[in-house]
């Protein structure tokens, strides 16, 4: 059984002009996920990930790290952002140089890692020179356990946007936990190990993504769209070609693989 790195228990938060961002929200966070929250604007997203690296102190509720709650003094915080770093949506939030040595460095190096060790670390990211990537870089040159990520691919085209998730596959295979928030059902549903749905402030689902996306009436109220691949494989269950007891598959390739394997095609169907 994986060991629980989070849990979460009736968190509320309310910010100072008294908009509830997070209301009574529970979960915990297993170690070596591949997790992904979903939700329109306004949702909690960003709200919940700053809560995780003690940016944001709970209004109400309480949240446990390994066991242990999160206190919000100086050491405590400074031990917690050992373990957990987080990339904000805005690169510019974390990045203060032209250098990209130097913004790389930044971090780790204020929590006393060599600088050769963070060049080693962050190696993956130099031949991706956005700034995005440069932020990224900057916090798995820290080595944290835990890997948040803010929209991690908005504003990136289609090649930088499947970079950074191949690298962000490569550091889970290695033994990190990763939490990212997106827009993009398509990608929450290909490459998350679970999926969490949320919605002004709560979550509506939590589970591994064909669980969460057979919720039809949850996605609906979270105002998301279903991922092609589970509509067009439906689509392919209505029509007839798979069975409904068919396993519905993650990605592209599955569904390829599903449909390459039908041993004969009713043409007449699908031109109607």
């Amino acid at each position: 059984m994986q060991p629980i790195l989070f849990d979460i228990e009736n968190l509320t938060h309310c910010y100072a002009d008294g908009t509830i961002a997070l209301r009574n929200l529970s979960i915990t966070v297993k170690q070596g996920k591949k997790i992904a929250i979903l939700g329109n604007n306004g949702a909690g997203k960003s709200t919940l990930l700053l809560h995780l690296n003690g940016i944001l102190q709970p209004t109400n509720g309480t949240i446990r790290f390994k066991g242990k709650e999160v206190k919000y003094d100086r050491k405590s915080l400074l031990s917690l952002r050992k373990h957990v770093g987080i990339v904000f949506q805005d690169p510019d939030s974390q990045l203060f140089s032209a250098n990209v040595i130097q913004d790389i460095a930044f971090g780790p190096q204020n929590l006393g890692l060599p600088k050769e060790e963070v060049l080693r670390k962050a190696n993956p990211f130099f031949k991706l020179r956005t700034k995005k990537t440069r932020a990224i870089a900057g916090v798995l040159a820290m080595d944290p356990e835990i890997v948040i990520l803010d929209e991690p691919t908005a504003g990136l085209d289609s090649y930088f946007s499947k970079q950074i998730m191949k690298v962000l596959d490569h550091i889970q295979k290695q033994g990190k936990t990763i939490i990212l928030s997106t827009h993009d059902v398509n990608l929450a549903y290909q490459w998350a190990d679970e999926i969490i749905i949320m919605h002004d402030g709560e979550i509506l689902c939590y589970g591994d993504p064909v669980t969460v996306f057979k919720q039809a009436h949850l996605i609906r109220k979270a105002h998301l769209d279903a991922p092609w691949v589970m509509e067009t494989f439906q689509f392919l269950v209505q029509e007839k070609f798979f069975s409904a007891n068919e396993a519905i598959p993650q990605n592209k390739e599955e569904l390829f693989q599903k449909i390459s394997s039908i041993k004969s095609w009713n043409l007449g169907k699908i031109s109607g």
